[in-house]
């Protein structure tokens, strides 16, 4: 009976270890990749917009909803993190695609609280940005291997939105 309690016990131990291993999203990719997008100017439905402008998601200013970022965050910065931390929780890891980052923006797509204030900024999926957003929201890492991080190539933000 101990032999057995012995062996169990360290099973819960293994499998308390597996559960500590923290999948997540690549701050590296996000710092080079992702963060561009939103300081960039793109051409959105009612013509040129900045993610991170005063008048849209800026976190001192932004009227945009929940979504908040610092504008021209540098890599390595408590801003820079901060905004890793707003865009990750837009995201949705088990589905990418079904991400309010992903979707908000998006033309043709109507979220509960109703259309992007700021208009429709990806024309489709195929959109270089939103395949960049997507393509970081659907890699993950975690503690152990992050050979997949910091691997993105920026995408350049003339060739996103309409």
């Amino acid at each position: 009976m101990c032999l057995l309690v012995l062996v169990a016990a360290c099973q819960e131990v293994e499998n308390v270890e597996q559960a500590q291993v923290a999948q997540s999203l690549c701050i590296a990719d996000f710092e080079a990749c992702i963060n561009p997008i939103f300081d960039g100017t793109l051409n959105g439905s009612a013509g040129q917009v900045t993610c991170s402008a005063s008048g849209c998601h800026n976190q001192a200013a932004g009227s945009g909803g929940a979504f908040k970022i610092f504008a021209n965050a540098q890599p390595g910065s408590t801003e820079m993190l901060a905004n890793f931390f707003a865009a990750k929780s837009f995201a949705n890891l088990d589905n990418p695609a079904q991400s309010k980052l992903l979707l908000e923006p998006l033309q043709g797509v109507s979220s509960i609280s109703g259309t992007h204030t700021g208009g429709d900024i990806f024309p489709n999926s195929a959109d270089q940005c939103y395949q960049a957003i997507f393509s970081w929201i659907s890699t993950r890492v975690d503690d152990r291997n992050s050979s997949s991080c910091g691997v993105c190539t920026a995408v350049v933000l003339a060739s996103c939105g309409f």
